[in-house]
């Protein structure tokens, strides 16, 4: 599973004696250089000769993603690779000779320095007398007693451009152009501090799409998004400046009425949302009615607290949707987490848990570079003796509203955490196994013990496990809370990835160092990233942004051909998805696993 595919030796010197070059070699087979010149090395019973020495340098040049510059002492510029000469603007060797002052009227190399220089930010001219912002790297090397220098070059404003554009994308969402979760809760909390001040109510409101999922079913996903779009103009125009809507995700809207006299003024909007909907979507040439459930908390009555105004209005909406849907309701003391539909939920999580109906399902995550597995993604599944095997998607809302939640994660964390020791006890190579930690989880206090536990009880290597963390839980008043916790489970030294990197604030400032190891790309952004801009943007934004910060990128959902190209151009380092294969049962891993096979 690690490592490149194995050099047929017989094949390789097949093709050398029709004379192949060892790149044209490596190519036809699909395995690297280096391993074509050991085999001609063999044969030859020689080391590399210069000419091979310089093809394979030049190989490398050519494959890098930054501009690379050779210059000895004098400052001539000896050799570059084509990024650089794209970069500066000149044609194939016009560099070559040249002063290094040509391309960096500030860089002097005439005089050695003592150290090494940079990273550092500096002005760059183009061919024509164009000047930017360059990133640049230089390093001295020596050879005998001829000292040169590499200079590594990288467009700065490449950089300040997708930080911008993340920037933007973080407060503001790709689809909707309405405020993100992390902006919303912002100016909730504001707005909750000047209602206390002028002696005014505050209306948060849940607004859920009723049947959203059958017109992604039935139209598919791009008319799906047009509804989205279009919702979101229609709830605008029913509120006021002062007012804030904005998208929590999927089909769910979240409205802050702010300084409100009285309830009813809630009650009025919120029928106005209701007629808004009644006039029909045209979509993808068809005419769809769809209807909301729209559920309301007020401050300071409900709550005085914004997490749970949230957790209310949250509980409301759902009341609206037992009520019949196309309605709203208010929060009432009787919609509780104490309610039979819970304590329900629980006894079935705790009945299934007893007859070993929770499986685990597993997906491979593939290196892009080695084009092998490299870890596995652990995935809840559910064997219900009535309704057949669930996703976690159909239970896990429920179950996060119930205590079973701890329960659940600790089973699947030893259970995944077993499975992987199983795995490499039976010869497989090791590898990552991947666990999703649910928020509720991750606020509890122990959870490094717990992961400490586990590890000790399965004899798991700590580097063999990665805990994928939700990144809306960085933001806010408990950042620290959650920071310490998150550098509490690193000094075990596991890996921590965080998912939906995309909508939240640690990631705005590049030069921020948190305790993680992966950027997670959610399969929203992957699924469009072929035909829509904005989606691309942002992704291609997340990749650069990860490279700022030294961490790898992995994009989940990759379904086509098409996606995993764009994701390999823009430097992901990490994919997964059906393209490849669905979650599938340890059993069927662990043939995949013993196959051995390449993926890409």
């Amino acid at each position: 599973m690690h490592g490149f595919p194995k050099v047929d030796k017989e094949k390789v010197l097949e093709l050398r004696s029709k004379g192949l070059t060892p790149s044209q070699v490596a190519k036809r087979l699909d395995v690297t250089v280096g391993s074509v010149w050991k085999v001609f090395r063999e044969q030859d019973g020689l080391p590399l000769s210069v000419h091979e020495m310089m093809e394979l340098f030049q190989s490398i040049l050519g494959n890098m993603s930054d501009g690379v510059l050779i210059v000895d002492t004098g400052g001539a510029i000896k050799m570059c690779n084509p990024v650089a000469e794209r970069l500066f603007g000149y044609p194939e060797g016009d560099l070559l000779e040249h002063n290094i002052s040509l391309v960096f009227p500030g860089l002097c190399i005439g005089q050695e320095p003592a150290k090494d220089i940079g990273p550092q930010e500096i002005q760059g001219a183009r061919k024509g007398g164009a000047t930017f912002q360059v990133e640049s790297i230089v390093r001295r090397t020596a050879h005998g007693k001829q000292s040169m220098f590499i200079v590594i070059v990288r467009d700065g404003m490449d950089r300040r451009q997708a930080e911008q554009r993340l920037i933007y994308l973080a407060h503001f969402d790709a689809l909707t152009g309405l405020p993100t979760r992390s902006l919303f809760l912002d100016r909730a909390n504001h707005a909750l501090a000047r209602a206390g001040n002028d002696d005014k109510l505050v209306a948060i409101m849940y607004v859920d799409l009723d049947h959203f999922k059958t017109v992604n079913d039935d139209l598919g996903h791009h008319a799906g998004d047009q509804l989205l779009k279009a919702t979101a103009e229609r709830i605008t125009s029913c509120l006021r400046e002062v007012d804030t809507v904005s998208r929590m995700g999927g089909d769910e809207f979240t409205i802050i009425l702010e300084s409100i006299p009285h309830i009813d003024i809630a009650s009025m909007v919120a029928q106005k949302l209701l007629e808004a909907m009644h006039e029909s979507f045209r979509l993808e040439g068809h005419e769809v009615h769809i209807t909301a459930s729209i559920g309301i908390t007020i401050y300071p009555f409900d709550d005085k607290d914004l997490n749970g105004l949230l957790k209310d209005a949250d509980q409301a909406m759902y009341r609206a949707k037992q009520a019949g849907r196309n309605c709203y309701q208010f929060f009432d003391a009787t919609m509780t987490e104490n309610t039979d539909a819970i304590r329900m939920t629980e006894t079935q999580i705790e009945h299934a848990l007893e007859r070993n109906e929770l499986h685990l399902y597993y997906q491979p995550r593939v290196d892009l570079s080695s084009g092998c597995i490299t870890g596995v993604e652990a995935l809840l599944r559910w064997a219900h003796p009535q309704r057949g095997l669930l996703a976690a998607d159909s239970f896990i809302p429920s179950l996060e509203r119930s205590r079973m939640i701890y329960a659940v994660d600790e089973w699947v964390l030893h259970t995944a955490c077993a499975q992987n020791q199983h795995w490499e006890a039976d010869g497989l190579p090791p590898m990552r196994v991947i666990v999703n930690i649910s928020p509720y989880r991750l606020r509890r206090k122990g959870l490094a013990g717990l992961v400490s536990k586990v590890l000790k009880e399965t004899g798991l290597k700590p580097e063999q496990l990665e805990l994928d963390v939700p990144a809306e839980n960085l933001v806010g008043t408990g950042k620290a809370k959650y920071n310490a916790t998150l550098c509490e489970l690193r000094a075990l030294g596991i890996h921590i990835a965080l998912a939906d990197c995309a909508s939240d604030n640690p990631f705005l400032d590049a030069r921020q160092r948190l305790p993680v190891d992966v950027m997670k790309i959610d399969r929203s952004f992957v699924q469009n990233i072929s035909v829509d801009s904005d989606q691309a943007e942002l992704v291609q934004a997340i990749v650069a942004l990860a490279r700022a910060k030294k961490l790898k990128v992995v994009a989940e959902g990759v379904e086509t051909e098409e996606q995993l190209d764009i994701l390999r151009h823009y430097g992901c380092d990490m994919i997964q998805g059906f393209l490849f294969s669905k979650p599938v049962a340890s059993e069927e891993l662990t043939r995949l696993l013993q196959e051995g096979k390449r993926l890409v």
